[in-house]
């Protein structure tokens, strides 16, 4: 990952926010930093970050050779010797942060399910009223987050960052380099239950979002109970009147969002589908509280489209996919049936599901009750991609769909099997949903489908 600093930085700056020791010319400036020698040019900074499957130090000669200089433990090649490369990245960011002079807020976004929806939302209504820098596509965990910060321009009025994490102390490391004005936790859910045990150990991983508030605030949803502890919070729900902040559709066209139960703004607003609104009104929550007014909300909300959500429509051959291919977990899987059964009605549909990672015990109790959301005069087929996902066919199956709708591949080197499958069994003109998580690489399987030849495409 290279990026462009929107404030150049000396060498000599850069070690003593980082805490590293200078081995080289402190008024050296520094315009572009980067953590892949593979896109390393002559004068950049290369930090060696060390990560569970990676090492930079190993190619901290190669980018000497490069004509770089480096942030390392190598005292031989170093230019700013430092012991932990990633907490420098994050020291250095969190010192980038102080030097903008024209922020207002700082703004982080954790949660199991909807983060980037979310912060696109946001990123696109707040951009109404401030100069608004927000972390590129899933740049969230603790390289991607702090060198999004590092890119912010100068003239940047809100730094609008998301937060991902694995494993519990994440998120508070993240919130320190940030210090949050505004927190936002979309849900919790069981993404990475695997990895942390339990929902109560999810929640509190999210909270640490407030480890490095200085007074801020922290929004959460109405109707979680793991949240209903959290004191000084403010709330909002897609469809409970009783929230800080809801929505309500009672109107006719178009969203209402209500404060406090009250009507307050009438918007339009384009995607389908529960999930979008549960991300549209925890946007909606931060940006009123923020400022901005009636026109630049209702405008933003307008500007909002299909492009700017992780499920894309996509013509291959004679079908149209609905895809998801980032992640997933028992709610976002959830999202997507509610959503499908919105956006197309009646049988002429089908699902395409892969396995659901990172869930460690929990995932045949997971995978399993999946199954019984799939109703039989939803979807004409089912398609399971995977080895944990035979379970959710068993289920579907006690459940009431019939089993010879259903269709197996446990292979994951061989998509082209599930892609004939599909072709063999669904109609013409049929829409197909897919979801799965990232490691799962279901986007294979759209590879098997040319796409389809039409001007509008």
């Amino acid at each position: 990952m290279r990026i462009k600093l929107g404030i150049p930085l000396s060498l000599g700056e850069i070690a003593v926010a980082t805490g590293g020791r200078l081995l080289t010319q402190k008024d050296k400036l520094i315009n572009f930093i980067s953590t892949d020698t593979r896109e390393l040019m002559y004068g950049d900074l290369f930090i060696a970050i060390q990560g569970v499957k990676f090492d930079g130090e190993n190619f901290v000669k190669e980018a000497k050779e490069k004509g770089a200089f480096a942030l390392s433990s190598s005292p031989e090649n170093a230019d700013i010797l430092h012991e932990k490369s990633s907490s420098a990245l994050l020291s250095l960011a969190e010192y980038y942060s102080k030097t903008l002079p024209f922020i207002l807020y700082n703004i982080g976004i954790t949660g199991s399910v909807g983060k980037s929806t979310t912060k696109e939302f946001l990123k696109i209504i707040l951009s109404q009223k401030f100069n608004t820098h927000a972390s590129s596509g899933n740049y969230n965990n603790e390289i991607g987050m702090p060198m999004s910060m590092l890119s912010a321009p100068k003239e940047s009025q809100i730094l609008l960052m998301e937060m991902g994490m694995n494993h519990s102390g994440e998120i508070g490391r993240l919130s320190k380099c940030l210090h949050p004005n505004f927190g936002l936790i979309t849900n919790i859910g069981t993404a990475h239950i695997g990895n942390l045990g339990s929902r109560e150990k999810i929640a509190s991983a999210k909270l640490e979002i407030c480890d490095g508030m200085e007074d801020g605030v922290l929004f959460v949803p109405y109707d979680e109970p793991l949240l209903q502890g959290v004191k000084n919070k403010i709330t909002f729900s897609h469809n409970n009147p009783c929230a800080d902040f809801s929505l309500t559709n009672e109107a006719g066209p178009g969203l209402t969002v209500l404060i406090k139960g009250k009507k307050c703004i009438n918007v339009d607003f384009a995607p389908l589908g529960e999930h979008h609104r549960k991300c549209l009104i925890s946007a909606l929550a931060i940006a009123i509280t923020s400022g901005l007014s009636e026109e630049e909300i209702r405008k933003g909300v307008c500007l909002i489209s299909d492009d700017n959500i992780r499920q894309k429509r996509i013509f291959r051959e004679n079908y149209t996919f609905y895809t998801d291919f980032y992640n997933s977990s028992y709610e976002s899987v959830s999202a997507l049936i509610r959503t499908a059964s919105e956006l197309v009605q009646g049988k002429n549909k089908s699902i395409v599901l892969g396995d659901i990672l990172e869930l460690g015990n929990m995932s045949r109790e997971i995978h399993f009750n999946v199954g019984k959301m799939l109703n039989p005069d939803d979807f004409n087929f089912l398609f399971l991609f995977g080895k944990e996902v035979e379970l959710t066919g068993l289920s579907a199956i006690e459940n009431g769909f019939p089993k010879e709708r259903i269709f197996y591949n446990n292979d994951l080197s061989s998509p082209q099997k599930t892609a004939e499958q599909i072709r063999t069994n669904c109609s013409l003109g049929e829409t197909i949903f897919m979801k799965a998580s990232r490691g799962i690489k279901l986007e294979r399987i759209l590879e098997c489908f040319e796409k389809r030849k039409e001007k509008n495409e």
